[in-house]
Formats: structure tokens, sequence, C-alpha cells
């Protein structure tokens, strides 16, 4: 027996409601547990955004396998390109703690000191879309990164505030990374449209 058509647009739209937002949790998910190993972070990461991006351009292959070998593609380079980011950021860290008990050139060390975080913070947050490329090493990952920031700082800003409210609200309650995780990377993924998802050509 055939259902109504209102029926069978009802039913439709809610099944591709609740498989959306049930693919959106487990991505989050595994999110989660790739970050909470920190060794696998950076490329958690790398496979978070890959796999939404692919979700954006039709790709509706099973969540935890295409993750995974995104995972897989990205781990080596992920890791690499995060070595020379943590002394830098361990760094300014500790700069952060410093300043303000400089006393008197506290005002003119805070200005020096945000000169140097915020495009660190920019450049940091923008790698993650990088590495989500078909990239062929660290250099040519730093190389993207640079040139999207260029080319696109409306949306590489973007990325940085969308990964910094991101990471205060996981901060403050961890169990959101399970909720904002998977679209703040969509919003990433939107942000950066197309010149994300197509090689950039080597001069």
């Amino acid at each position: 027996m055939n259902r109504p058509p209102h029926r069978a647009w009802w039913s439709g739209r809610v099944y591709e409601a609740l498989d959306t937002m049930c693919r959106y949790l487990l991505l989050s998910l595994l999110w989660t547990v790739g970050t909470a190993l920190l060794v696998t972070a950076p490329a958690a990461a790398a496979a978070l955004v890959a796999t939404v991006r692919g979700w954006a351009q039709g790709d509706e292959g099973p969540v935890c396998s295409t993750f995974f070998s995104h995972v897989r593609r990205s781990a080596r380079a992920s890791s690499v390109a995060a070595v020379p980011l943590l002394p830098a950021a361990a760094l300014l860290a500790a700069n952060l703690v410093i300043v303000p008990h400089m006393g008197e050139q506290r005002p003119y060390a805070t200005a020096a000191l945000v000169a140097v975080v915020v495009p660190f913070l920019v450049f940091a947050t923008n790698v993650i879309p990088a590495l989500a490329d078909e990239t062929t090493g660290v250099r040519e990952t730093y190389r993207r990164t640079v040139e999207r920031i260029v080319v696109q700082p409306a949306a590489a800003g973007l990325t940085t505030v969308v990964a910094l409210i991101a990471a205060c609200c996981v901060f403050v309650q961890p169990v959101s990374a399970l909720l904002i995780a998977a679209p703040a990377a969509r919003l990433v993924v939107a942000a950066h449209g197309r010149h994300t998802a197509r090689p950039v050509i080597s001069a």
C-alpha cells in the first residue's frame, strides 16, 4: 500500500534530519577520542575537516571508515607540522604569565605580545584546513596556509574565531565537544569554500 505523498515527504525530511544529526554526533565523538590521545590530535582535526568537506561535496560514505582513512592519510604530515608550533605555543603561553608582572613595561610588552599571538593563532588554526588537503608535505602545507590567509583573510579570521570559541566551550564544558566539533568544522569548510577544495598550483 502506497503512503500518501505528504507522509512520504514528512518521513523523508525527518529521516534526512536525523541522519545528518547522527552523522555529526558520531563524527564529533570520533574527533573527541582522537584529540584525547594528544598524539593523534592534529591528524584527528585534519580528518574532521576533510570528512565534513567530503559531506559538503556529496560524499555519503560511512562515517568511521571515512574519518579513519583521513587520519591515516594525514597522520605523518600533521604530526610533523605540529612540531614547530608546539614550542612556539609554549613560549607564548609563558609570556602570557610573565607580561602581567612587568610593571611599567607591561603596556609595551602586552602590545608586542598581542602583535605576535594574533598572527600565530591565525596561522596555527588555518594549518588544519590545509592539512585536510591532499598535501605532499609540511612545506606544502605551510605554503598553502599562508596563501589562504593572504587570499582569503576573512575566511582565515573566521576559522580562527570558530576554533577559539569551540576551544573555550570545550574547556568550560568538555562534553560540548560532542555538539560543536563537526558543526564548527562545517563553518570552516563553508568559509573557505571552493578554495580549500581544489589544489593550489605551484608557481
